[in-house]
């Protein structure tokens, strides 16, 4: 095979993006010819150093830092959904639910003892079966 095809592959190979028969090509190649290894390598040692390239300066990096953060910061609805969607322990769930029972049943209790006016409405029932003036006493 030729020496440019193999250069022109040389960062398909290096990333695996080549299919098998072209992977297979460039590995006998790059046994047989040192130009070519040569050349994968120094390509190599280039991308696994990250390149020539400068670093961003820190006004650049404050400005991502700013874009990441307002593009992924939890909203009160995100955070709400998240704190609805979460498993609930077996624990908790009977603990509230005896918290609930107890205020049931303790609730008119505390309501008198803060309001002590307060007394629940009854019916008034009036006595039909007895004479008139008596009849109209109430229970």
């Amino acid at each position: 095979m030729d020496c440019t095809l193999i250069v022109e592959r040389l960062i398909g190979y290096h990333f695996a993006t080549l299919d098998d028969d072209e992977r297979h090509e460039v590995e006998t190649h790059l046994v047989a010819c040192s130009a070519c290894l040569r050349s994968y390598l120094g390509l190599k040692a280039h991308i696994d150093r990250g390149g020539d390239e400068e670093t961003p300066s820190e006004a650049a990096r404050q400005r991502l830092r700013a874009a990441v953060e307002k593009r992924f910061r939890p909203t009160a609805t995100r955070r709400l959904g998240r704190w609805l969607n979460r498993p609930v322990p077996l624990y908790q769930g009977l603990a509230v639910a005896a918290f609930l029972a107890l205020v049931a049943a303790l609730g008119p209790s505390i309501a008198r003892a803060v309001h002590p006016s307060f007394t629940p409405h009854v019916e008034e029932r009036v006595d039909s079966a007895r004479p008139s003036p008596q009849s109209l006493t109430l229970y």
